[in-house]
């Protein structure tokens, strides 16, 4: 099956997608799903967003719809890695390069180098975990089927430190939704307080 949500929620997510600078994925979520990272259906974004592969690899396959459509839709790959006869095919596809050693660092550079000042991150689990693990989100959209894909499935959010249950980051529900048969929840990172 290629869908795990159902039709309202994929609406949903492309008039979301419509009001962001730019839309992103993991590397290995770009290579194993081929995502075309557009806004499709009824809505019409002002401005086409841009399309961001954050990855720690130093290349994509220049087979992946993301690559060979670059020249059409903005693309950016951001990565750790310094190889430069990867960014060299990279570039020639019409893809920009950005190279960062950390994930702060790569989102200060999307918004210095590139103009990206919202970015929304639709996946995987590992690019999800680590972004919150180092306190890099400010609103999650969260969409849930109702269905479970078990232990073999990826997760949502790989890599999180486990942490004690008065230690964990409070999240405040912003917004809960039916999108059919699925669920929309919003949830906004609580500030910091003055003491912490």
């Amino acid at each position: 099956s290629r869908w795990v949500s159902g039709a309202e929620a994929r609406e949903y997510a492309h008039w979301l997608r419509a009001g962001f600078d730019a839309l992103a994925v993991g590397g290995a979520t770009a290579r194993a799903d081929d995502p075309a990272l557009t806004v499709r259906g009824s809505v019409a974004p002002r401005v086409a967003p841009a399309r961001v592969v954050i990855t720690a690899k130093d290349a994509l396959p220049v087979s992946l719809q993301l690559v060979r459509t670059a020249r059409a839709v903005r693309t950016i790959v951001l990565t750790t890695s310094d190889r430069a006869g990867a960014a060299a095919e990279l570039t020639a596809t019409g893809v920009t390069v950005e190279s960062a050693g950390s994930l702060d660092a790569g989102l200060v550079r999307l918004r210095e180098h590139a103009g990206v000042l919202s970015l929304l991150v639709e996946g995987g689990g590992r690019l999800a975990g680590a972004l919150l693990e180092a306190g890099l989100v400010d609103r999650m959209y969260w969409i849930q089927a109702p269905l479970w894909l078990g232990n073999g499935a990826v997760p949502a959010f790989a890599g999180l430190a486990p942490r004690a249950l008065d230690a964990a980051p409070r999240w405040s529900a912003v917004e809960r939704r039916a999108l059919g048969e699925d669920t929309l929840l919003v949830l906004d990172r609580e500030p910091c307080s003055q003491d912490s």
